[in-house]
């Protein structure tokens, strides 16, 4: 549940929140959802309303971010903790390695999403 304690460490970090009207219609899944509303819930209207449901959204995409993040400082063979000085070496948009960027990546496999008529 998207509670006080979340929604407040969310405005701390400066993410747009959806406005109760934006999530008027989650009571009609259950009464309790109106004034406590899931986080699976929170996260498909968001990216619904924000990205037009093609992507996460702000919050969504945060957590899903740190998640993976998480994951790679806590494996000790993940390539951020078994070479910290890695620096990409693909070619970036801007033509300077310091502005990679992970469209970079993604173009450089083929599958950005320009790529992919999106």
């Amino acid at each position: 549940m998207l509670d006080c304690r979340r929604r407040d460490r969310l405005r701390a970090r400066a993410l747009r929140l959806l406005s109760p009207a934006d999530l008027a219609d989650a009571g009609e899944i259950r009464a309790s959802f109106a004034t406590s509303t899931p986080l699976w819930f929170y996260i498909l209207r968001e990216a619904e309303l924000t990205q037009d449901g093609l992507r996460l959204g702000p919050v969504g995409g945060r957590i899903v971010a740190e998640v993976f993040i998480g994951l790679l400082q806590a494996d000790p063979d993940a390539f951020i903790n078994a070479k910290p000085d890695f620096k990409p070496t693909v070619p970036t948009t801007t033509g300077k390695p310091k502005d990679f960027r992970m469209i970079d990546f993604l173009t450089f496999a083929g599958v950005a999403p320009g790529s992919r008529g999106q």
